[in-house]
């Protein structure tokens, strides 16, 4: 683990008060090795406990200020070889510094403090999925050792540690031999990659679904996808290659691109950011230049067409939240698929709020609610195992 990492996972432990004792000797002796380690702390300190407890910035500075106090005195009184009661000590610091982040505002008038609870703190999604290979077998997928997992019809099936599985084609097509398909589901709290028997590579979002046929035949290339995922395509002017979303599909000679197509969402999006793809609507064909977006509400006959922001989109697969002017409610909505959790709102007025802000899918939840809260009049907490959103005066 690289430094800058274990300092973030000692802060993040820190104030929830889950330092281990090993640890805690561990944070302890890094800080007394150089004055540029105590302010480093101190300022990663301060900065995780303004986003978990939104708001309260001068009560919360006058916690900080006391912990940072106690954690001072402490490192003088090793600096004096009390190391007996060093242990002792520093678990008595965790407990003050748990105890004063924890408190309650003392007027009604006051805007209630957001209490870091478990729903809050939910872990980030990570590389999972189930593979369904053409032969009926379901397989686990994640992040782990490389391996192959399957072999059918001579595609060997191989899963790479970096959180992708590939389709190797290692046999003899024959014309007799039947198209055979595949799918991989990504459920809630999970993404993966697919290389598929091609060379395209495919990322797939959370709560998503994408069938394939194991080896392509004849002269096209047909996927189908529920849900989101990002298209790098080998090109093949010969072949190609469709991604049917419903009643919808994108035409693709060998490209780059985004299609959004939940089938809980009203609207089917494709943003291209390379290359050249066509819309195809029951009534309608588009054409998208690189940079534009495409967006279908499944209600109308057409679609919209607009230059945006692609790299934004897209950020996803690259393991960022990107949000440019969002409404909450469907900023909610991605999170919810990422995170597994589930919102509501107070009032139907605050799913209108916008937001914009970028930040690493990896954090935990509170974090991500944390920066939204910072800069919109809402405020998050937990309501009977949900996460409630709602407005602040």
């Amino acid at each position: 683990m690289e430094a800058g990492d274990r300092i973030d996972e000692w802060v993040n432990q820190y104030v929830r008060g889950v330092l281990s004792e090993k640890d805690r000797i561990e944070l302890l002796r890094w800080l007394e090795a150089a004055p540029e380690h105590e302010k480093q702390f101190r300022e990663m300190l301060r900065i995780k406990m303004r986003v978990s407890a939104v708001g309260q910035w001068k009560e919360l500075d006058d916690v900080q200020q006391r912990t940072w106090d106690k954690i001072t005195l402490f490192i003088e009184c090793r600096r004096k070889k009390l190391y007996i009661w060093g242990a002792r000590i520093a678990s008595m610091i965790i407990v003050a510094i748990g105890v004063a982040f924890i408190w309650q505002n003392r007027s009604g008038s006051e805007m209630e403090t957001i209490l870091v609870s478990n729903v809050l703190q939910v872990e980030s999604g990570s590389p999972k999925a189930i593979l369904v290979t053409s032969a009926g077998e379901k397989i686990a997928l994640n992040d782990g050792k490389t391996c192959q997992v399957a072999d059918v019809s001579g595609i060997e099936i191989i899963q790479d540690s970096t959180g992708s599985v590939r389709f190797e084609d290692r046999g003899v097509v024959t014309e007799e031999e039947v198209c055979r398909y595949s799918s991989i589901v990504v459920p809630e709290k999970g993404e993966y990659q697919v290389i598929l028997s091609d060379g395209t590579k495919v990322w797939i979002n959370s709560d998503s679904k994408l069938e394939f046929p194991d080896r392509f035949h004849k002269n096209v290339r047909e996927v189908k996808l529920t849900g989101e995922a990002y298209f790098e395509v080998i090109a093949d002017p010969q072949k190609p290659f469709y991604v049917q979303v419903g009643e919808a599909k994108v035409q693709v000679l060998g490209t780059a691109f985004n299609v959004s197509a939940y089938q809980e969402d009203q609207q089917v999006e494709v943003a291209l950011l390379r290359g050249k793809v066509g819309f195809n609507l029951p009534n309608n064909e588009y054409v998208l230049v690189p940079g534009e977006i495409a967006t279908w509400d499944k209600g109308d006959r057409e679609a919209t067409l607009r230059k945006g922001n692609v790299e934004s989109i897209i950020d996803w697969k690259t393991g960022r939240f990107n949000f440019e002017d969002m409404p909450l409610d469907r900023l909610t909505v991605k999170l919810a698929r990422w995170y597994g959790v589930q919102f509501m709102f107070e009032d139907e007025t605050v799913k209108e709020f916008r937001f914009s802000g970028a930040v690493t899918k990896y954090r935990t939840l509170d974090y991500v609610l944390g920066m939204i809260a910072k800069t919109t009049k809402v405020a998050f907490q937990e309501k009977d195992g949900k996460i409630l959103v709602r407005k602040i005066e």
